[in-house]
């Protein structure tokens, strides 16, 4: 049974690691163990207890800062379950980095490609060759990448700007987008599951159905911890994918289940 002393103990130290995110935005098990002289198993209790009391987000690995939008639950300032634009770029940059690298490889001169918004094919942009390109995309960091890029034509899909995602979505489904043929999509997901891609957000789900829809070929950027990953909405199923690009960290089952729809996976170190 805690005694008084050891619960304000733990309130002290719930406190910092609070103090932390807030100067980190995101920060993993060990090093709150190491600050903080715990064991980690400490660590991931204290972070499942803030989770709950919606203090922080709990991430695997870690530990990511609520914004004060998010802790007021508020959906006109983000897409319900969708981390911000800032703190999706620093979790598993270096997998993320080496899939979009390999991704951009896959860009032939001449192609109308569609890259959808996310922290992966962001870094994918930071690696396109291909002359020639003519592209449509959904996020407003994309777009920034890719100015100044000669040979390249860009279109902006039309609609409500989400200013945490930086991502803009048209709830009408009567813009560009439907007058746009891709030979290619880059897309991300929330999690892989044998239910397909997932996502959480309807609007977000209702949009990327859309860009599947105008796409010859549909390409997914995922890291290895999406396919561990949960959520609630079907985007589309595993047929509509051609190839997955991910990591190394790719369990034995995740990829049978993706070999068993024929797809064509792709595995960065």
């Amino acid at each position: 049974m805690k005694t008084e002393d050891d619960k304000l103990f733990i309130y002290e130290r719930w406190s910092r690691i609070v103090d932390m995110l807030h100067v980190t935005k995101v920060t993993s098990v060990e090093q709150f163990s190491n600050a903080l002289s715990v064991s980690p198993a400490t660590i991931r209790r204290d972070l499942n207890e803030l989770h709950s009391e919606g203090r922080l987000r709990r991430v695997r690995g870690g530990a990511i800062a609520v914004g004060p939008n998010a802790a007021l639950g508020d959906p006109y300032f983000g897409l319900s379950g969708q981390l911000n634009q800032a703190d999706t770029l620093s979790l598993n940059m270096k997998e993320k980095r080496a899939i979009g690298e390999k991704a951009a490889s896959m860009i032939e001169d001449n192609d109308s490609i569609i890259i959808d918004g996310g922290s992966t094919t962001v870094y994918m942009t930071q690696h396109i060759k291909a002359k020639n390109l003519m592209v449509l995309t959904t996020s407003i960091p994309i777009m920034n990448s890719l100015l100044g890029q000669p040979k390249l034509r860009i279109l902006i899909a039309g609609g409500e700007v989400f200013q945490e995602q930086a991502l803009v979505l048209d709830p009408y489904s009567h813009g560009i987008v439907d007058k746009f043929s891709a030979t290619k999509l880059f897309i991300g997901a929330q999690a892989v599951t044998a239910r397909g891609l997932m996502q959480t957000d309807p609007l977000l789900v209702q949009n990327e159905q859309q860009l599947i829809s105008r796409a010859d070929k549909v390409i997914l950027l995922v890291d290895s911890s999406k396919f561990q990953a949960k959520a609630s909405l079907s985007v589309c199923g595993l047929e509509a994918i051609d190839t997955v690009v991910t990591d190394a960290g790719i369990s034995k089952e995740a990829r049978e289940m993706l070999n068993e729809h024929d797809i064509d996976v792709v595995v960065v170190k």
